[in-house]
């Protein structure tokens, strides 16, 4: 039986999913790792876990060893009312999968067409919508996004509770925090996700030889350190070619990944 994590709710209440989106406006920068290793990570330690795939790459399909060629329906259609959630459902590794392909990228086009306006009155709130079908089945959904700040994001930043922002230690990627941070309190006051928490800032791929990472992660924690709603987590990520490899061939363990079980352990201690 699962586990109920400090996110749930009460025991005489029925529990609803905590929805953690891995969110960040730069690429390359592990998010689809993080989702996968959190996932197997979560189902380790007995929680109930959920992944859904918003991204158009549809790369948590092959992270998991399922060919993007064979689903014949993903969450784009479920969003556009064509399927319900139970009927994209996979399953590996203990992991529950609400799978994208290629056709997620007609999202934007399909739901703003102006003929289509009164089908989709609530663009941005469709994956919210979608979840709500299945929310009260886990103890957490996690999201894996596209690194565009487009109508995939907003329902996924829409659509959860919280956000972990990944950073690889560098210019451009450190960059990219600041432009999903922004993304984030534009929402935020916006009253559109008033409760939208970021959880925090998870460094990834970082390698310990190179003295860029190294500064780059003091600059980063010494910066947050005065930013009391976000933190920079204990946990790094260490660049290593056991990641990659699991990720090619499609079978992901934790066992071969203890960062990242380290890593879920404290996202549970913070809540």
């Amino acid at each position: 039986m699962a586990r109920h994590s400090k996110f749930t709710n009460s025991p005489n209440t029925v529990k609803s999913a905590r929805i953690i989106a891995i969110a960040s406006q730069k690429g390359g920068v592990g998010k689809t790792a993080t989702v996968t290793n959190m996932a197997v990570g979560l189902v380790s330690l007995g929680y109930k876990t959920a992944i859904i795939d918003m991204d158009a790459q549809g790369h948590i399909a092959l992270s998991f060893g399922i060919k993007k060629t064979n689903l014949t329906k993903t969450i784009y259609d479920v969003l556009i009312g064509e399927a319900k959630m139970r009927d994209i459902k996979q399953h590996a590794f203990g992991v529950d999968l609400y799978l994208s392909n290629n056709s997620l990228a007609n999202l934007s086009t399909k739901v703003m067409a102006h003929l289509n306006a009164k089908l989709f009155p609530a663009p941005k709130y469709l994956l919210r919508k979608a979840i709500a079908q299945i929310n009260t089945q886990y103890d957490y959904i996690l999201i894996d996004t596209s690194p565009s700040n487009d109508m995939q994001t907003m329902n996924s930043l829409l659509a959860s509770t919280d956000i972990i922002i990944p950073v690889l230690p560098e210019g451009l990627s450190i960059d990219g925090i600041y432009e999903t941070i922004v993304l984030i309190k534009g929402i935020q006051e916006q009253g559109e996700g008033s409760k939208l928490n970021i959880l925090g800032i998870l460094p990834t791929m970082v390698q310990d030889h190179t003295n860029l990472h190294h500064v780059k992660l003091q600059e980063l924690r010494k910066e947050f350190a005065e930013t009391p709603d976000i933190k920079v987590f204990d946990t790094v990520i260490k660049r290593a070619i056991r990641h990659g490899l699991a990720q090619t061939i499609g079978e992901p363990d934790i066992k071969k990944a203890p960062e990242y079980l380290s890593f879920v352990k404290e996202v549970l201690a913070i809540a």
